[in-house]
């Protein structure tokens, strides 16, 4: 199991910081593997198991309505944790929220104590979100760093770059979104000297320098792009920009050429690989799934598509790959587990209040977390799908997932950051 997991560590993506920091959405690989061992089992909103929390903000507790925390994951580096939330200014009503944007703010706190070190406020961008939806909230993308700068993406249609004082480098304001879904869910990566931005404007795909933030190449699309974001897979021996815009395409990340596509359902769960095949869904209810072997060329609908199977009540779940199995939450309450060999469902147990778009992490020691800031699964990586532990925090924003770095485990809720570790 551990071979497993550090050989996607060194294979999947080229470096972004140090192996024990978590850079970005789902972590170093982009698919929700570390190398960490014996994390905490239990946890408890009592502080069983809570090294410290914060708040996010000072009056966050006293007047949560007026909060937009949005379903952004913290990043951690260098011992530091980075996270965005949005905050709407008081006194407004139901209506006035839905035609105000909120104050974007970019926090950093010390890992090791919850210290907050300094709290950024980026001037917003023109676009205004459709707030009642809950995948449109301002601070839903997830930020990312490169060890000395982080690049945060908020849904007024801005993306900001901050050195580690909280000092704003470079500001950009992106297009207005054309169609009626106007949200920014899908978060940032970087590749070498890019910021690679997906699911924004017509373009589909942009990347710009990340020390200035201006454009260095499109990809357009025919579709408005995607809720999920993209992941940097080593396949032989090739990197690909894993991107979906209503298909599956693979990009070279350093010009945005097309690779290869796939007639397949994408949309809001990020992409899966393992056991040589990317497996793809839409991630809503009652989609196909799909495994596709991603050494091909040009349109490879009718060539390369492995299996298919029918993916239940998955709320934008996002799945893993763990010793030749995948596995995915429910939004309906269950885990399912099935072979990437031939796409067989193998086992699927029940799981209350299961909280599906927490993306899982698999550990070095065959351990799958399923953490949020509301209930947490812990499961082992097997077949069977054995329930190790369940944890309530009760915080909220149950559509954040957790990062790991040095040992422990961090979440962010809709009142607290959350540190949870062994004393």
């Amino acid at each position: 199991m551990y071979r497993y997991i550090a050989l996607a560590l060194l294979t999947l993506v080229p470096p972004l910081a140090r192996a024990a920091d978590w850079p970005s959405w789902r972590g170093p690989t982009g698919l929700g593997y570390c190398e960490e061992k014996d994390l905490p089992l239990t946890w408890s909103k009592k502080g069983d198991g809570i090294l410290w929390k914060a708040p996010l903000h000072p009056d966050v507790k006293k007047n949560p309505e007026f909060t937009s925390p949005g379903w952004s994951s913290p990043i951690v580096a260098k011992g530091r944790v980075f996270a965005t939330t949005a905050i709407f200014p008081e006194g407004l009503s139901d209506k006035e929220r839905r035609e105000v944007i909120p104050e974007h703010h970019v926090l950093c706190f010390d890992a090791s104590d919850g210290k907050r070190l300094w709290d950024t406020v980026i001037p917003a961008g023109k676009i205004v979100t459709l707030t009642e939806n809950i995948y449109h909230g301002y601070a839903v993308p997830t930020p990312c760093t490169d060890g000395t700068h982080v690049y945060a993406l908020f849904g007024s249609g801005v993306l900001a770059c901050l050195d580690f004082n909280g000092k704003i480098v470079w500001r950009e304001e992106l297009p207005r979104l054309k169609d009626r879904d106007p949200g920014i869910c899908s978060s940032p990566i970087l590749f070498e000297d890019t910021v690679i931005l997906p699911g924004l404007q017509d373009k589909g795909l942009r990347a710009l320098d990340k020390k200035t933030g201006k454009v260095k190449w499109e990809q357009e699309t025919k579709f408005r792009s995607t809720m999920a974001t993209p992941a940097l897979i080593r396949i032989a021996g090739q990197l690909q920009l894993i991107h979906y815009a209503g298909n599956v395409q693979a990009l070279d990340p350093k010009t945005g050429d097309l690779l290869w596509t796939c007639k397949a359902p994408s949309g809001q769960a990020s992409p899966v690989y393992g056991a040589g095949v990317l497996f793809a869904d839409h991630g809503r209810s009652g989609q196909l799934g799909v495994a596709i072997d991603p050494t091909g060329k040009g349109d490879v609908s009718k060539t390369h598509v492995k299996w298919e199977t029918r993916v239940e009540q998955v709320s934008g779940a996002s799945g893993i790959a763990v010793d030749g199995h995948l596995y995915k939450a429910s939004g309906a309450g269950h885990f399912r587990c099935w072979s990437l060999k031939d796409g067989t469902l193998v086992h699927e147990i029940k799981a209350q209040r299961v909280t599906p778009s927490a993306s899982p992490i698999a550990t070095a020691d065959g351990r799958i977390y399923w953490a949020s800031p509301g209930r947490t699964y812990v499961l082992k990586a097997s077949s069977k799908l054995e329930v190790l532990a369940t944890n309530d925090l009760d915080d909220g924003a149950d559509y954040t997932s957790a990062a790991i770095a040095e040992g422990r485990i961090y979440i962010k809720g809709k009142v607290h950051l959350w540190c949870i570790g062994k004393k």
